[in-house]
């Protein structure tokens, strides 16, 4: 038997690597833990050539993917600031806070797109005034915008 084989990665393992990467391992790791608690597949030539596929396919839905958020940010790139008005008192502390859902509402009204709000990082607000919110479509797409508090008069 060979002392090296090669074997494809099913789940994350911090000593060999990501989901999905081809690695050498000796025979008895892998065929005595990584195959039987299924971490790993043998690396056969079909299973190489089904990688590869499954790859491809993978890159891409990404490419399409980045696509569509590049027009996104495009269209939040186009925003200077978003306006919301909020009760406040004698101090200029606002009563309440501002939600992620007016946020969003705001955002889907000036762009059209609807946004999550695990892409929002809102500050902690206390009064009125302008906040820089950021949005994190992807790691590499990011926006900030400002966030302009205003009074209701009543």
């Amino acid at each position: 038997m060979k002392k090296k084989i090669k074997i494809i990665l099913k789940k994350n393992l911090a000593n060999l690597g990501p989901v999905g990467s081809i690695v050498k391992v000796s025979s008895g790791h892998a065929f005595n833990y990584l195959i039987p608690y299924d971490f790993a597949d043998l690396a056969t030539a079909g299973r190489l050539k089904h990688y590869e596929m499954f790859l491809n396919i993978k890159q891409k839905k990404l490419n399409e993917i980045k696509g569509k958020l590049q027009i996104v940010t495009a269209k939040l790139n186009k925003i200077a600031k978003i306006s919301i008005k909020k009760k406040v008192g004698n101090t200029n502390h606002i009563f309440g806070s501002v939600s992620d859902k007016e946020i969003i509402s705001n955002l889907l009204y000036l762009t059209g797109e609807r946004l999550d709000k695990k892409n929002l990082y809102i500050p902690t607000i206390r009064e009125i005034g302008i906040y820089h919110l950021d949005i994190v479509l992807i790691n590499e797409m990011k926006v900030r915008i400002k966030l302009q508090i205003l009074p209701v008069f009543i």
